[in-house]
């Protein structure tokens, strides 16, 4: 299940087997949370237990999850960052407790990132924490700032989700920063996120890529400036560069598609489609492709020494902007 669907299904009783994993770290630590917080162990030091899996093997959690509770209805054990034995001993062991958990044992597995290794057993209830849907994210950004009677503007939220690339880690941290500021006018503004909130790595690609649609050449060059600060930065960009033309152009050839059908078929939220619709509109699929081929080309001059990196994205995009016309 998504993250989004864990509060109701709670509500509906708790599962035995809980696996929770996903890319963003502020979900899945919130997901946890909430899981203890439905199985309500008072008597914490006899009926709540946490392992670390990188030093326990299959039976130890399952000795583990075999001991009845004392004073409560469950007996919550946490494992974290467990992989699955190659060991097929190992396996079948775990595998028998899964098909026949102790009912009063929630069991969670706590792996954001090696959740791979769980995906042929059954008997796990996957709590999926991978970045929300910026909607969501936005009722969440309402409400927080609900809390001290701030209200936002539309378009404040929106950047700030860009800015953030989603994660709920940044966005909780940045929104008590932003209040502070706001709390004054009880408002939120765009210039407020613009002014205070670092921009995330994806959405300054998006937003170079933005200035070369439009034909901005001042704002592009400027852009590209900013990452000669630090080195390797220039070099950095162009990896994400080539990743956002390359989606630009799978949109401008499949405009048949929605949205929520073109971000699901690339793997991304629906905000990149929305970032990528200027693209789209200034270049056509031929002008795409061969900005496409240009970005693997001086990608693999950077690498085989025949240009420098600064010279490289410069010219990269005096040449997005001749393609442009």
């Amino acid at each position: 299940m998504k993250y989004e669907q864990l509060k109701t299904s709670l509500k509906n009783g708790l599962k035995n087997v809980y696996l929770i994993s996903g890319e963003d770290r502020y979900l899945c630590f919130d997901a946890l949370k909430k899981i203890e917080t439905a199985a309500s162990i008072s008597i914490t030091d006899m009926n709540s237990v946490t392992i670390s899996g990188e030093n326990t093997t299959a039976k130890d959690i399952v000795a583990s999850c075999s001991i009845y509770p004392f004073g409560d209805p469950y007996r919550l054990v946490i494992v974290k960052n467990f992989v699955l034995p190659k060991a097929k001993e190992e396996q079948k062991e775990l595998e028998t407790y899964l098909n026949n958990p102790l009912s009063s044992t929630i069991l969670v597995f706590f792996n954001p990132e090696t959740g791979d290794s769980f995906k042929n057993l059954s008997g796990i209830e996957l709590v999926d924490c991978s970045k929300l849907d910026a909607k969501f994210i936005a009722a969440f950004i309402i409400s927080n700032l609900s809390k001290q009677n701030i209200v936002a503007e539309n378009e404040a939220i929106e950047k700030l989700i860009m800015f953030t690339g989603s994660d709920m880690t940044r966005i909780n941290s940045e929104l008590e920063k932003l209040s502070a500021y706001a709390d004054s006018e009880k408002k939120l503004t765009t210039q407020m996120v613009e002014k205070f909130v670092v921009q995330d790595e994806e959405y300054e690609v998006f937003q170079l890529a933005d200035f070369l649609a439009k034909g901005n050449a001042k704002k592009a060059y400027a852009l590209v400036d900013s990452f000669m600060v630090k080195p390797g930065s220039a070099f950095m960009l162009i990896a994400p560069l080539y990743l956002a033309y390359r989606r630009a152009l799978f949109v401008s050839i499949n405009k048949d598609k929605t949205p929520s059908e073109l971000a699901s078929l690339l793997g991304v939220k629906e905000y990149a489609i929305k970032m990528l619709k200027n693209q789209v509109v200034a270049f056509s699929p031929k002008k795409l492709k061969a900005i496409v081929d240009m970005l693997a080309l001086y990608d693999k001059k950077i690498k085989t020494g025949e240009m420098k990196e600064a010279v490289a994205i410069k010219t990269i995009a005096s040449n997005i902007l001749n393609i442009r016309g």
